[in-house]
């Protein structure tokens, strides 16, 4: 699998992709923050801090579980077993959306 210092010189360099489409997972302290990526200071914070990449939704890389979707440089198992789980976890933001919906538009009872 590729390291994270890889995936950042990928997005950075790579014109397939926007660096402000991302977001960088970080390990500080016991907390993990997401940083927009041109926020990362590479200097400032050490690489091995990066436990994942991702856009808006989806995770295109991580340190544990093993993801990547940047450059596929997993077994052709695990990148069927990613995405079911990203498959699964699509149907499960459905449902959750519809459920919400129906809170909205349920008419409140009177007495």
């Amino acid at each position: 699998m590729r390291t994270s210092k890889d995936v950042y010189s990928r997005i950075i360099y790579d014109d397939k992709f926007d660096p402000e489409d991302f977001f960088i997972g970080l390990k500080e302290e016991s907390n993990i923050v997401d940083t927009p990526f041109d926020e990362y200071d590479h200097e400032e914070i050490p690489m091995h801090c990066i436990l994942y990449f991702k856009t808006d939704e989806q995770i295109v890389w991580s340190r544990s579980p093993q993801i990547d979707l940047i450059f596929g440089s997993l077994t052709k198992k695990r990148q069927k077993e990613i995405e079911k789980e990203q498959k699964l976890l699509k149907q499960k933001r459905k449902r959750q959306q519809k459920k919400k919906q129906l809170k909205r538009t349920k008419p409140k009872n009177k007495k």
